[in-house]
């Protein structure tokens, strides 16, 4: 994939000598990135971390991603991946970032010395770098880089707040040097040299890399969710398709799909080669989320990537597949909810800002999975929506409305003189079901959602009216939607998920 280089909207890291480099690295980004001040450090740590709930370790974990942005932003999203190693007897951390101001024809690794912060010194593991070094050329001693880099040195608080005694290795790779091939070898590199050392039972590996950046909070949903589900299959091949699928989609103002994701590459095939089989998503969101400004926005992801053990059981639906219930919405609420729609297109188009909108209304500040519909003369105008909630129903309206008014990128954006012959449909989603197999899909009745490598597709149940018949049906969405062979949801690789919707609509 081709990358342009960037520069973070919300971030930029200023650049700073690194002193007696040879010896200690300075901190570059404290007092930016995350504050200066070790008892405001230490506090803002440990309150991320109080707000991410008890959960079971899956299995062993092996590696981690993280995202890298100001804690502002992402340290929410971070703290779910290192509140679950911090459950960890961790000695070894291989941490593998992307450089945001240094082309790397190869991956930079700082062999020896410490890394300084403001809650203390994090001694770099020389043995366990410079064995790296030796076992592929496409590592090479490179202290310059990591001098103003900030994906690597917003890590250590969380790290100094969860573990002692512990030692790192920094490596930075980037930017689109490394190839799919590249990022195996240097991944596969760096599990051998942990092999050969016999560190594998004190040592993870993390990768530090943000989502998207610079998509509508709606397309950045889209392209996120697409990335996290080839790493939650734990496929690299289907991560580098999806990818660049994505970037040749012609999503508005998507730079990237993930800032670092050559050092992605190279974790999840490490993480492979030291025995991990299973990856689980932690968390996601972005900064349109944290701010409130969902005009361009930067995603984050917490994974793990751990070998499978009892506390795993091979072939059951996770617990978040929940049963799906019936529901409705009372017909007050979807009077409201058509009219907080077409005001918020309206406003927008002759604004070019969000409508605020505020309600006390339970029903309405209920967290939904959302779907708004245009149609004009009864051909698709423009759609876009959300598999999952990702905020308050009156919030996802107002916000899928104008999505899908002028973010579809099908579509030419939405003009005011077409407002008023555009019609307007909301779709409600339950939950998603994971089920084994299409004799459980009721025509008519269920949406349906087919995942395999990375690809993703959905119809709503109106999509039945078009395409009767449920094999023509699963045919469509497998080609058209998700982008692979017509009969890939017959293949037990492919995932098929099931939903209810409760739709409303303009009168007619």
């Amino acid at each position: 994939m081709n990358r342009r280089p960037y520069l973070s909207l919300f971030l930029c890291a200023a650049v700073c000598s690194c002193g007696s480099a040879a010896d200690v690295r300075k901190a570059a980004v404290a007092g930016q990135f995350y504050p200066a001040d070790p008892v405001e450090l230490r506090a803002a740590v440990d309150n991320y971390l109080s707000e991410v709930p008890e959960r079971k370790t899956p299995g062993t974990p092996v590696a981690f991603l993280v995202p890298h942005a100001g804690y502002m932003f992402s340290a929410r999203t971070a703290a779910y991946s290192y509140k679950m190693l911090s459950a960890m007897n961790v000695r070894n951390i291989v941490l593998i970032g992307n450089s945001h101001h240094y082309g790397l024809s190869k991956a930079a690794v700082y062999p020896s010395g410490k890394f300084d912060t403001p809650l203390g010194q994090v001694e770099i593991n020389e043995t366990l770098a410079r064995k790296i070094l030796s076992e592929s050329p496409l590592f090479e001693e490179n202290r310059a880089p990591h001098a103003p880099e900030h994906s690597l040195e917003v890590q250590l608080p969380f790290l100094l707040m969860t573990h002692k005694d512990f030692k790192i290795v920094p490596i930075l790779m980037g930017n689109s040097y490394f190839s799919l091939a590249d990022s195996k070898r240097a991944g596969e590199a760096v599990a051998k040299a942990i092999k050969e050392l016999g560190l594998e039972r004190t040592t993870v590996i993390i990768a530090s890399s943000d989502l998207s950046h610079y998509p509508s909070w709606a397309n950045a949903n889209m392209s996120d969710g697409a990335a996290l589900k080839a790493i939650g299959n734990f496929d690299p091949a289907a991560l580098e398709k999806a990818a660049s699928g994505l970037m040749s989609s012609s999503i508005p103002e998507l730079v990237c799909v993930l800032c670092g994701i050559e050092d992605v590459y190279a974790v999840m095939y490490a993480a492979r080669a030291l025995g991990a089989d299973k990856a689980q998503v932690l968390h996601y969101e972005n900064s349109g989320d944290v701010t409130g400004d969902k005009s361009r926005v930067v995603g984050y992801g917490a994974a793990v990537f751990f070998k499978e053990g009892k506390n795993t059981i091979r072939g059951k639906i996770p617990e978040t597949e929940k049963k799906m219930n019936n529901f409705t919405i009372s017909p007050k609420n979807t009077a409201e909810l058509l009219k907080v729609a077409r005001l918020s297109i309206e406003n927008f188009l002759k604004t070019k800002k969000l409508s605020t909108y505020k309600t006390s209304d339970p029903e309405l500040l209920t967290p939904a999975a959302v779907f708004v519909t245009l149609t004009q003369n009864g051909k698709l105008r423009g759609c876009i929506g959300t598999t999952e909630p990702h905020a308050p129903l009156y919030e996802a309206v107002n916000q899928l409305a104008v999505a899908a008014a002028v973010e579809d990128y099908r579509f030419s954006p939405l003009t005011l003189n077409e407002l008023s012959g555009t019609h307007i449909e909301i779709s409600v989603l339950s939950p998603l079901t994971r089920i084994r197999s299409a004799d459980e899909i009721k025509e008519k009745i269920h949406g349906v959602v087919v995942r395999r490598g990375g690809r993703s597709g959905l119809f709503l149940p109106q999509v039945w009216e078009q395409i009767p018949g449920k094999e023509a049906f699963l045919n469509e969405l497998c080609w058209q939607k998700a982008g692979l062979e017509p009969s890939a949801w017959k293949d037990p690789k492919t995932e098929l998920y099931i939903f209810t919707v409760f739709a409303f609509e303009d009168p007619k």
